[in-house]
């Protein structure tokens, strides 16, 4: 589900990207549109340019020689031989007409001027503003967008005319030394006067953009559809590896579901999946709720007794290192369910690929409880509670070796209710076994946390004592005593017991400390009982 919201947050987010880059790229192609059609503007006045080079050049400085030479007449000099301006309209009419068989729109091409000779050239207030610029160098060319009477975008292109030369002023100096033909033509006024240097007119050209945007908008729109088709195609091909990936998913979800294991599937900063026994065990419906009520995995951990501390938040190679160097036994986590209950699991991890890990969380509660009882039984007698024999060996053991290589102190009683058959025998062995629970009670209330009673056989019992001197442990064997001769058992009434005491020599060994508690016991009870004795 998550996975199918993130495609779909990518193709609405993708589309959003692409409709700011189409928009993007559609004002763009108008701005392409325009650039062309100044390039092709510039390309058709050069073209004008160079036929009215021509024109000047090689024909008009070749009438005037004639003209000079007296080989023509007054009549000669008509704008269609003579005017450049002239030859450039009927060029731009000509180009037109062949622009029209071919089904494309004019290109209009005049010659403004403040004072022209032909009325059709007169500058606007506008374009007297611009001439002047053109004059004083501010600019040399200029262009605008505007929209025509046809409501038709056209390109508005200026360039400035040449300079009047010395041989321009023929027909555009003082009257009098024009040609006759151009008097009669254009009067004595209209487009004379005018000063070597001076640009009296400006190239201005009418392009229409719309071919220009029709090109670049079946660009645009080719270039769109192809884009668009291969987004849709990229689109096709992640939903389809998505739906792919999501299938494997949901078959490895299916897998993990049968699974009695708790299974985690997370990096180290999310869980990604859970299984069926996971939202069991924490009696959640999903994940979200489960995070409702807990930060992290982690949380749930119970730290009260020896179980593993671990932070699944910090998951890399050296943790699962660390866990994997373990014995199965000691990878044991502590957990409380939905319900509350203490629980205990086995942890393992797995890593999934860089980024993802597996957890899995086996159950073994039962297993633990059954080999803590077993356990238990093992290491308690079952009647008194104490340690049994075998675990008090095993205790002392380690305590005797810890003492003798630290050279601490270490003392034993040996401790035996006095004539305990005649107890069994007047009052039963019920009462017996509970004069036997009552008594250990009492030594167990008298001792520290780390002193170790234990069940010898029988009414006889041993008291393991670190860092406990001849004459404290003697102490301690006398407090027991009284406590025990002053208590009234049920039915039974007073009870005593005999103590025999031991404490670590130089060359004792695990034995002969036992041996020699017991030799103080066996003084005791032939001293008349009810005493402790100390073996020196």
């Amino acid at each position: 589900m998550k996975k199918n919201n993130n495609f779909i947050i990518f193709v609405f987010f993708t589309l959003f990207i692409y409709s700011l880059f189409v928009y993007v790229y559609y004002q763009k192609s108008h701005q392409n549109a325009i650039q062309q059609a100044i390039l092709s503007t510039q390309d058709f006045l050069r073209n004008i340019e160079a036929a009215q080079t021509y024109f000047s050049e090689d024909q008009k400085k070749r009438l005037l020689k004639y003209h000079e030479k007296g080989l023509l007449d007054e009549e000669m000099f008509v704008p269609e031989l003579y005017s450049c301006t002239y030859a450039a309209k009927k060029i731009n009419q000509y180009y037109n007409e062949i622009r029209a068989k071919e089904g494309l729109s004019s290109i209009s091409l005049q010659y403004i001027a403040k004072n022209p000779k032909n009325i059709n050239n007169q500058a606007t207030t506008e374009e007297i503003e611009l001439l002047d610029r053109f004059q004083r160098g501010d600019i040399t060319f200029y262009k605008k967008v505007f929209i025509n009477d046809l409501g038709k975008e056209t390109l508005y292109y200026a360039k400035a005319g040449k300079p009047l030369t010395k041989s321009c002023l023929n027909c555009h100096g003082d009257p009098h030394s024009a040609p006759l033909a151009i008097i009669n033509e254009y009067g004595p006024a209209k487009g004379f006067f005018g000063q070597e240097g001076e640009i009296r007119a400006f190239s201005k050209v009418l392009m229409p953009l719309e071919p220009f945007i029709q090109i670049e908008r079946n660009v645009f729109q080719t270039r769109t559809v192809a884009s668009f088709l291969s987004l849709l195609i990229i689109f096709i091909l992640t939903f389809i590896f998505l739906r792919k990936e999501q299938k494997e998913a949901n078959k490895f979800q299916k897998v993990i579901d049968t699974l009695n294991e708790i299974v985690i599937i997370k990096t180290k900063e999310e869980v990604l999946s859970t299984n069926r026994s996971f939202l069991k065990f924490f009696n959640v419906n999903d994940i979200k709720e489960f995070q409702k009520k807990y930060s992290c995995v982690s949380q749930v951990f119970q730290t009260e007794d020896e179980s593993l501390k671990i932070d699944l938040n910090n998951i890399d190679d050296a943790l699962i290192h660390q866990l994997d160097s373990l014995d199965k036994s000691k990878r044991i986590v502590s957990m409380k369910d939905g319900k509350g209950e203490l629980k205990k699991l086995t942890i393992k991890i797995h890593k999934l690929n860089e980024t993802q890990y597996v957890i899995v969380f086996s159950d073994i509660t039962q297993i633990k409880n059954r080999a803590d009882m077993l356990e238990q039984k093992a290491n308690l007698d079952s009647l008194t509670g104490a340690y049994s024999r075998e675990k008090f060996n095993e205790l002392y053991e380690i305590e005797f070796r810890r003492s003798q290589r630290y050279i601490n102190s270490l003392s034993l009683l040996f401790l035996d209710i006095d004539h305990f058959k005649e107890i069994n025998d007047t009052y039963g062995h019920d009462l017996g076994d509970q004069a036997l629970i009552q008594f250990v009670k009492i030594i167990q209330e008298n001792i520290r946390q780390y002193d170790v009673l234990a069940r010898w056989g029988g009414e006889e019992f041993i008291l393991m004592l670190p860092q406990t001197d001849m004459s404290a442990a003697f102490k301690i064997a006398e407090k027991l005593r009284k406590q025990i001769s002053n208590h009234t058992f049920e039915t039974i009434g007073t009870i005593t017991c005999s103590i025999g005491v031991s404490m670590l020599q130089k060359n004792d060994d695990i034995h002969s400390l036992i041996k020699r508690a017991d030799n103080a016991l066996y003084k005791a009870k032939r001293s008349g009982r009810n005493r402790s004795i100390i073996d020196f």
